[in-house]
Parts: C-alpha cells; structure tokens; sequence
C-alpha cells in the first residue's frame, strides 16, 4: 500500500458520517431559535409594560419548542446512525443523561417535600442537555 492509498483510507474513516452531520444541523437550528426566543421573551418579560395573560402562556410554550426540537433531534440521531456500536453508545448517553437529571429532579422534590428547599432547578431540559454531553465523554470512556 502507498501512501496516497493509506491517505485516502484516513480521509474515508474521519468523514463525518451524514447522519451526524444532520444531527449537528438541526441541533444548531434549534439551538439558534431557542436562543432567540428566549432572549426575545425574556426582554419582552422584563421590558416597561411586560405582557400578561394568554400571550405569556403562548410565549413560554413557543419558548419550550426548540427544546422539544432538540430531543427529537437526539433520537432522530438514533434513528439514522447507521453504525451498531456507535448507536448502542448514544443510547446508553441518552440513559445516562435521563437517569442523572431523574436523580436531581427527585433529589429536590424530596428536599421541597420536607421544606429544606422551596426553590430549586427550573431548567431540567438544559440540565438534561449538559447531563447529555458529560455522559457522552464517560460512556466512550467506560467503553
């Protein structure tokens, strides 16, 4: 084998495969409008003359859709790996990622329930999210 032979073969093995590259496309297009939308309903929130009623409802809703748009994207990844392993690890993040933010949503129900905490994570979708990365680095490392 040459050396353009074995450059090829590298080239070919650190392709992004193209279900990755969609994932990382709607993950930043639903990334982009949540940040967008939040900024824009947290000004409005904040601003002079803050709106009330169904509008605010309406705009927490809108506010949550990119979320939602962002775990359907993480199992549509799921979905369209076409590699085995690969798809078996994301699965396990995925577990992993649930079973930490199942652990601190309880934890704080049970610290509510015996009034040692009245206050406590409002944001369990982005907590999951972060959750979601960090097991992606231990479940590779564990594999």
């Amino acid at each position: 084998m040459n050396k353009r032979d074995e450059q090829v073969g590298l080239e070919a093995k650190s392709e992004i495969p193209p279900s990755m590259k969609r994932y990382f496309w709607r993950l930043g297009i639903f990334m982009t409008a949540y940040m967008v939308i939040l900024i824009w309903g947290l000004s409005l929130k904040n601003s002079a003359n803050p709106p009330e009623g169904f509008f605010v409802y309406a705009l927490a809703i809108l506010t949550a859709l990119p979320m939602c748009g962002v775990f359907w994207t993480v199992f549509r990844l799921l979905v369209e790996m076409e590699d085995e392993y690969q798809r078996f690890l994301v699965a396990k993040q995925i577990m992993l990622a649930t079973a930490i933010t199942l652990c601190a949503a309880t934890i704080w129900q049970f610290l509510n329930v015996y009034e040692l905490m009245t206050e406590g994570p409002q944001w369990f979708g982005v907590i999951w999210l972060v959750t979601f990365g960090i097991a992606g680095g231990i479940v590779r490392w564990r594999a």
